[in-house]
């Protein structure tokens, strides 16, 4: 389901992707401080039939104006991907062991950055261009959750997460350019092992 909304999730077919992937190190010999690698396939859909301020040049004509945004004049979506790619920075703290050690439960925050790689499906004036991957702009984000760990390799985290994108060089129909900005929050659900080098 390409766009589900909250109360179809569970209803959705979860091999369809929209998938997170994560590949991190440990700096210190208690695995607490580390540098992850996270790609996130997110969505973003423009709202169609909203009225929206119109500002700009079209044909050498200016606008300045409430204009109704229909989808034979302007449709607008990143559904093939929003894509964040960030690098973070993580910590972890303990706050239960069971008494062999196999089970520890941590709290974990997260602070990362990284690029915005986009590929955008845009109709403009009529005229549809179903663009390729490309880098658009940049990324900044926080996360923090519960990372539950069984025998220190299988793991499984449980994560908010709010994002700051800033999209200032996404691709349109011919030569056009379009830029915009927004903010997302995310509940992710990680399933993982780790290994010592």
């Amino acid at each position: 389901m390409d766009r589900p909304g909250y109360d179809q999730i569970l209803e959705s077919d979860l091999s369809i992707p929209q998938y997170v992937y994560r590949f991190g190190y440990y700096f210190n010999d208690k695995n607490d401080l580390g540098i992850e690698i996270n790609f996130d396939h997110t969505k973003y859909v423009m709202v169609d039939n909203q009225v929206a301020r119109l500002k700009g040049t079209i044909h050498d004509q200016y606008y300045d104006l409430d204009t109704l945004v229909t989808p034979d004049f302007v449709k607008f979506e990143h559904t093939n991907g929003a894509n964040f790619l960030m690098i973070n920075l993580l910590k972890k703290h303990k706050f239960f062991t069971s008494k062999n050690s196999q089970h520890v439960l941590n709290v974990v925050g997260k602070v990362g950055a990284g690029i915005v790689i986009p590929k955008t499906d845009v109709t403009l004036f009529g005229e549809r261009l179903d663009n390729v991957f490309h880098v658009a702009g940049y990324v900044t984000g926080l996360e923090s959750g519960l990372r539950y760990e069984f025998r220190k390799t299988l793991f499984t985290e449980v994560m908010a997460k709010g994002t700051f994108a800033n999209y200032y060089n996404v691709l349109t129909v011919g030569t056009g350019k379009a830029n915009h900005t927004f903010f997302t929050g995310e509940f992710i659900w990680t399933v993982g092992v780790q290994f010592p080098l």
